[in-house]
C-alpha cells in the first residue's frame, strides 16, 4: 500500500520489505536480545528507510500502531496449528 507522495512505489516496497526484515524481523525474533512488540515497534520506526516515502511510513506505521498485521499474524498461526494438529495427531 503505496500513499501519494511516493514516487517511486517499486524501490519503495523493496527498501520497506529490506528494513522490515532487516530490523523489525529481529527485533522481535532474536533469542538473544527478544523484544515486546511495542518496543521492537518503537525501535523500528528510528531505522532508516532508504527510499520509503514519509507517507508510506506513516501509512504502514499506523498499521504497525493498531496491531493489525499481528492481529492477521495470530489469527494465520491459530489457524496453521489447527491444521497440523488435525493432520498429524493422530486418535485411535
Amino acid at each position: 500500500m503505496h500513499s501519494n507522495d511516493c514516487n517511486d512505489p517499486a524501490g519503495c516496497s523493496k527498501d520497506w520489505h529490506t528494513t522490515w526484515w532487516n530490523g523489525m524481523s529481529q527485533f522481535l525474533l532474536d533469542g538473544r536480545n527478544p523484544q515486546p512488540y511495542s518496543d521492537a515497534a518503537k525501535h523500528f520506526k528510528d531505522m532508516s528507510f532508504g527510499r520509503v516515502s514519509k507517507g508510506c511510513k506513516d501509512v504502514m506505521f499506523k498499521i504497525l500502531d493498531e496491531g493489525a498485521a499481528f492481529r492477521h499474524a495470530d489469527h494465520f498461526t491459530t489457524e496453521a496449528c489447527q491444521f497440523l494438529l488435525d493432520k498429524l495427531v493422530f486418535e485411535p
